[in-house]
């Protein structure tokens, strides 16, 4: 599995188009890699270990592949400016010494080849596979690894929310070169993910200089790729390492196969279909529904050029909605928070801009429940009459306008946004509207967005939160984080019941039991309402032209199109009918619409 990163981050949606190496000479080389020979199999050195389920067998190394990177971040070094891209290309680069399995609730060794956990269930001890090297030959080390972390926690480097997980532990302990010792200070389970998640940095070649400074230039890595070429706004690109380490494992056997990877800098969006039917996108992940319901039954897709296909897998799923800012006086009473609930049109909005391509919410953690719905839990319907009656409890009267008034003061709310889509919002300020509230709209820049949150200074505001696969629930909901600057607990929840639920779940290792006790936490969200729940999507909408092997389900377990570069690969024979059909006007065998 390549995503290492153990922390949430922001899903990356990437398109991935097929390219050449030499810029100059693009479209010559773009048709030679479409037909390239490859290889009828790979004589990869005898491995040892166990193999990724999700790997394909029949995968060889062959093949350019361009990943759409949006606008280029100000630094490739995702430790101290953190972006969901700049997360996806270190990961190609750098390793932790554990990651979780691709498809099973366990560890996977990366770095290290063995660990232990001591009795007292704070002390990890971690073994350094011998064979692991740097690309310039050098053995990764365990001072290495303790080097990454004496860098995250220098006070002076630019790394402040590494260093929130990392200030659980003392400063690691190296045993000796293979071997590393980190204790935790408190009883946590999260403890030995955070220590598994360290990374191994090349003290040989950053000792002394400032990190701050390191944002494009990483010419040492531990990772199966390396940075081939730079070019500021226009592209990076990764060369694979052939004689990468980590080829000596098994779990490594059939992925990254791609010899070149190029992360193009676009900011434009909405020329990608276009570009996509010109073939000069080989794939394209879809996140806006009428794009996929009105535009993508074109004639390469009915001949089955192109494939259309929606993939259903066990991504975890995390929650989106208007984040009420309990802190305010307005937002105390939960009748309110109910009242607004019932007067957002859910059901107009996903059939009216969605094309009832979402579900709707009734949960904080929809996929720990069966069909993503808590059965507990009230699924909120448009009732404005209804609503209207919890706000006439709440204390709340109309006036000859039929403006709500308490205490002689109109109940008036303001979203706050830095996106230019106002389309969900003007309906849901009509309606709020229509019930006798005053809303406002204020739009504003994301760097000023994100300073009204990191101080609180907001009514509401609509935000996607991510999921992962292990769920610590204290940063989002704990009362002790509520009145924190920059908190993840933007509601500013503070409740009793949700604490000792968080506190509970801190010393239970087992995750089926800390899964149950996150489900008796949402049944406590969902009585507390900290946000006007909105709608998810439980599918991942993939067009990509029928040139490529893929693993069977296409995607692996639990991720998204971002794993495209680990599992997939350009498979010459399927390029080949790929052409011949297009060049004979003949149609492809289509392939499912659906993959479960």
């Amino acid at each position: 599995m390549k995503h290492y990163f153990l922390r949430a981050a922001i899903a990356l949606s990437v398109v991935l188009v097929f390219t050449a190496c030499n810029e100059s000479s693009e479209a010559k080389q773009k048709t030679a890699t479409k037909t390239a020979e490859c290889p009828e199999s790979w004589n990869m050195p005898e491995g040892t270990g166990e193999f990724d389920p999700i790997a394909s067998k029949d995968a060889v190394p062959c093949g350019n592949v361009t990943l759409w990177g949006s606008s280029m971040p100000k630094s490739f070094n995702m430790w101290e400016d953190y972006n969901s891209f700049s997360a996806e290309l270190m990961s190609l680069m750098f390793e932790p010494l554990v990651t979780l399995h691709s498809t099973e609730d366990r560890e996977i060794g990366v770095l290290a080849q063995s660990w232990e956990i001591g009795e007292d269930g704070k002390t990890f001890t971690f073994k350094i596979d011998p064979r692991a090297k740097w690309s310039d030959g050098k053995a990764i080390t365990a001072e290495d690894v303790q080097f990454y972390y004496d860098v995250m926690m220098d006070p002076k480097n630019l790394t402040p929310i590494f260093k929130v997980g990392l200030e659980r532990f003392e400063r690691p302990e190296v045993i000796d070169e293979h071997t590393l010792k980190v204790v935790a200070k408190d009883s946590h389970w999260g403890n030995f993910w955070e220590a598994a998640g360290l990374n191994a940095f090349p003290k040989h070649l950053w000792a002394g200089k400032d990190f701050n400074k390191v944002r494009y230039d990483f010419p040492v890595v531990s990772g199966p790729y390396k940075i081939k070429q730079f070019r500021e706004d226009r592209f990076v690109e990764l060369e694979r390492r052939a004689d990468w380490w980590g080829f000596a494992k098994n779990w490594n056997r059939g992925k990254f196969n791609f010899e070149r990877i190029r992360y193009r800098f676009m900011e434009d969006q909405t020329k990608v279909l276009e570009a996509f039917k010109k073939q000069d996108f080989d794939i394209y992940a879809l996140y806006t529904s009428s794009i996929w319901i009105k535009q993508t039954d074109f004639e390469a897709v009915q001949k089955g050029y192109a494939v259309r296909q929606r993939v259903f897998n066990q991504e975890p799923i995390g929650f989106q909605g208007m984040a009420f800012n309990m802190r305010l006086e307005k937002f105390k009473d939960v009748r309110v928070r109910k009242a607004l609930s019932m007067l957002m049109n859910r059901e107009l909005m996903n059939e009216k801009y969605m094309y009832n391509q979402y579900f709707l919410l009734n949960s904080y953690y929809p996929d720990l429940w069966e069909n993503n719905q808590n059965p507990t839990a009230p699924l909120y319907k448009y009732a404005p009459d209804s609503a209207r009656a919890l706000l006439a409890e709440a204390g709340y009267v109309a006036d000859a306008q039929g403006m709500l008034l308490k205490d002689g003061k109109p109940l008036e709310i303001t979203f706050i946004t830095a996106s230019s889509e106002m389309r969900h919002l003007t309906l849901y300020q009509e309606d709020l509207q229509k019930a006798g509230i005053k809303v406002n709209i204020e739009q504003m820049s994301q760097s000023t967005l994100r300073k009204r949150l990191d101080d609180a200074e907001f009514d509401m505001y609509w935000v996607n939160w991510g999921a992962g696969r292990l769920r610590d629930p204290e940063a989002s909901w704990s009362s002790k984080t509520a009145m924190d600057k920059g908190t993840n607990n933007l509601s500013g929840l503070q409740d009793a019941v949700v604490d000792s639920l968080i506190e509970l779940q801190k010393t239970e290792f087992n995750l089926e039991k800390r899964n149950a006790i996150l489900k008796a936490l949402d049944n406590r969200l969902t009585e507390l309402v900290p946000y006007a729940l909105m709608w998810q999507c439980d599918h991942h909408r993939l067009l990509y032209w029928n040139r490529f092997g893929t693993p069977e389900k296409v995607l692996d377990k639990y991720n998204r199109e971002d794993v495209v570069p680990t599992y997939w690969y350009y498979d010459a024979k399927k390029a080949a009918r790929l052409e011949e059909a297009m060049k004979n006007g003949s149609s492809l065998p289509l392939e499912p619409a659906d993959i479960r």
